[in-house]
């Protein structure tokens, strides 16, 4: 694994693409946005629904549900879904995220990070890699909620759905680009970056 501190994005370069290589065909920048957004807002609708339905129908005691969660924890819950949601991309990599190919982009300033992979990935890793965060940080959360939230106090529990909500609205991406991919690429394809561009080859 390498760590890059404020990587600079350089200008693709004109050249041809390889023969083998084909470019995963994708929506234009504002039209890819606007679908993201619309989806990641979708997303925790449906969570939230559930809890609601099962709030209602079966409503349980839990410890301390008078007191009152401070406003500010939206701040620590999106540094938390921000770290953990990169960290279930980085060790869905082959290798577990430790290959020199994985790569954990910084920028300090901008209090931003990520995660890239400079290799090529199986279709099938690629979108296990894509879709952990929503399966690790809204799915299994909501089915632990629905199974038994009285388990958690009021103030975990109202953490755990903002984790749950938070996520969602970021993980919209993740669902469009996974569309896109298993649309287009063969289940014995592979995925991987050819200048800046996403692209997928076929493997004997």
């Amino acid at each position: 694994m390498k760590i890059l501190i404020n990587p600079q994005h350089a200008a693709p370069l004109p050249q041809p693409l390889p023969a083998d290589l084909t470019l995963v065909r994708q929506p234009a920048l504002r039209t890819g946005l606007a679908i993201s957004i619309l989806v990641g807002l979708l997303i925790p609708f449906i969570p939230c629904m559930l809890l609601s339905f099962q709030s209602m129908v079966a409503p349980r005691a839990s410890v301390g549900q008078d007191e009152t969660v401070p406003w500010w924890i939206v701040f620590p819950v999106f540094m938390v879904c921000v770290v953990v949601h990169e960290f279930l991309h980085l060790i869905c990599h082959p290798g577990g995220g430790r290959s020199d190919q994985s790569m954990v982009l910084i920028w300090p300033r901008r209090f931003q990070f990520g995660v890239y992979y400079a290799g090529f990935m199986r279709r099938s890793r690629w979108l296990v890699m894509r879709l952990a965060p929503l399966m690790g940080l809204t799915l299994v959360p909501t089915l632990l909620m629905l199974a038994d939230p009285s388990e958690l106090s009021f103030f975990w529990r109202q953490f755990v759905v903002l984790v749950i909500v938070v996520n969602g609205l970021g993980a919209g991406s993740d669902v469009v680009a996974s569309v896109i991919v298993a649309q287009q690429v063969p289940a014995h394809g592979e995925i991987g970056i050819w200048n800046g561009r996403a692209c997928w080859r076929v493997t004997p």
